[in-house]
């Protein structure tokens, strides 16, 4: 292999033949330039070839921080999950472009990442865009079924509007606004003390810990592909996450919860994640036609996550995430009942019927969002007046009572979808404070057993008192009855 210096202007550049393209076959060069004098430029020429013959061949194309991204997660699209693909642009968008954006990207280093870091921590946070009001007001219509029959007028949109009223074909009531509904004390409220409190400025040592994640296999691939000699995420610092306790309902409070949520469109639902402790992801992209009555079956396989407030439909979380659970005679029970009030409404809303093949949607057919069922669950709990959990922890609550009822462990794991039964028992089992209870007592009791029984803890002696020392009780095993 041969270099080429060569003068353009006042400024000295080199090149030298690399191999040629794998698809097209065409020639490549390496060019540097911009050196001051021809032995610094024939100095970063030999390097330069040096690094090549290693394998760390960097390409003189300067890119930026935030085009480099772009062309990165274009590139890698089609290799990763959607939903992955989608958090990664908002970590970049929001994250990594408005700080580093500019800057190219063989000047980043670690410290560069450090100072992001620390910037994040510190001012990070995102304010969540306000939710748009739709323009149109709902109105009172007159709904027939396929058969003719009065339907319920029930506008189904997200507005704090509902009417279940049957119109008759006079009513002067069809095509009206309809009035809101009152806003109850408590609820005002609490929207007034969630408006009150202010968001800390900057973001969770969490979300700082994905950002990094997502910057160290962009530059590992930025290593690959020529861009830089190293990856310089791997000198970087990110934050430490503190450790974060779940907690977890007992069996009286999801019994509560379950009596509280008979009446819930979704009673279903809840009865299902009580049962089985499936993920939210996974309630929200079940198929109706993967549910077996017959057999008592139920099939996981795709899943719908919620990415930036869009739904993303995913083939799940990991493969050991598709699995077919088997479903109790009660749960069983309530999906049929749930399924036989779909088919009713699917007939009653007619070619109207929004059809996705869904097991839990909404009257019309339409798909219930992920996070519309994390706040309904929420409202339930509150109403129930039971400890504030998240809908996540019903999972946790799940499989630590596996743990109590002395479930086979593999046989857990696999029934909420985990390729590790070592990661089941780390993440998903809490510690049971009866459970550590027993452990203190029997083992005290062997360490101490009879001997120390009789000593009288509660009377300190006093510094010095031999006599008050000897006349105590606390004898060895066999003093007993000797004479003084």
């Amino acid at each position: 292999m041969k270099g080429h210096v060569y003068r353009r202007g006042t400024s000295w550049s080199y090149l030298f033949d690399i191999e040629a393209d794998p698809l097209t076959g065409q020639r490549r060069q390496a060019n540097g330039s911009g050196f001051r004098t021809e032995r610094e430029a024939w100095k970063a020429c030999r390097a330069a070839m040096a690094d090549y013959d290693k394998g760390r061949v960097v390409r003189s194309s300067r890119r930026e921080v935030a085009a480099a991204l772009q062309e990165w997660l274009d590139r890698i699209e089609h290799s990763i999950k959607p939903s992955m693909v989608q958090n990664w642009r908002n970590y970049a968008a929001y994250y990594v472009v408005p700080y580093i954006g500019q800057r190219d990207v063989q000047d980043i280093d670690g410290a560069v990442c450090d100072a992001l870091y620390a910037k994040l921590l510190a001012e990070g946070r995102i304010k969540a865009r306000p939710r748009v009001r739709p323009e149109s007001v709902a109105v009172h219509a007159r709904r027939l079924s396929a058969t003719g029959r009065v339907l319920p007028c029930r506008p189904y949109r997200w507005d704090p509007v509902r009417c279940y009223r049957a119109h008759p074909a006079d009513d002067t009531a069809i095509g009206q606004p309809i009035a809101p509904r009152k806003v109850g004390r408590r609820a005002a409220e609490e929207a007034q003390e969630v408006a009150r409190k202010k968001l800390m400025p900057g973001l969770e040592p969490k979300t700082v810990v994905n950002t990094h994640r997502m910057l160290h296999r962009a530059w590992a691939d930025f290593t690959a592909w020529g861009w830089v000699k190293r990856n310089v995420l791997s000198e970087a610092h990110p934050p430490r996450v503190p450790r974060k306790g779940r907690k977890v309902w007992a069996v009286p409070e999801l019994q509560a919860f379950l009596r509280r949520a008979r009446a819930d469109r979704f009673f279903a639902l809840w009865v299902l994640e009580a049962t089985s402790g499936i993920r939210r992801c996974e309630l929200a992209g079940v198929r109706r036609e993967l549910l077996n009555l017959a057999a008592g079956t139920l099939a996981i396989q795709g899943t719908r996550v919620s990415v930036d407030g869009k739904v993303v439909e995913s083939d799940g979380k990991t493969e050991s995430a598709r699995r077919v659970l088997a479903l109790d005679p009660f749960t069983l029970a309530a999906l049929r009942s749930h399924v036989d009030m779909l088919e009713r409404e699917h007939i009653e809303f007619g070619p109207d019927y929004e059809d996705h093949g869904l097991l839990f949607c909404w009257e019309n057919g339409r798909p219930v969002h992920p996070d519309t069922i994390t706040r309904r669950f929420k409202k339930l709990a509150a109403s129930a007046s039971l400890p504030e959990i998240d809908l996540h922890d019903v999972r946790h609550s799940y499989a630590t009572l596996g743990r109590d009822a002395k479930i086979d462990w593999k046989a857990l794991s696999k029934r909420i979808g985990h390729s590790d039964v070592a990661f089941t028992m780390k993440q998903y089992v809490q510690t049971d404070l009866a459970a550590d209870r027993q452990v203190a007592n029997t083992l005290a009791e062997l360490i101490i057993g009879g001997s120390l029984v009789s000593v009288d803890i509660e009377r300190p002696v006093p510094h010095g008192s031999e006599a008050n020392v000897s006349s105590r009780s606390m004898r060895e095993p066999g003093d007993e009855g000797t004479a003084a």
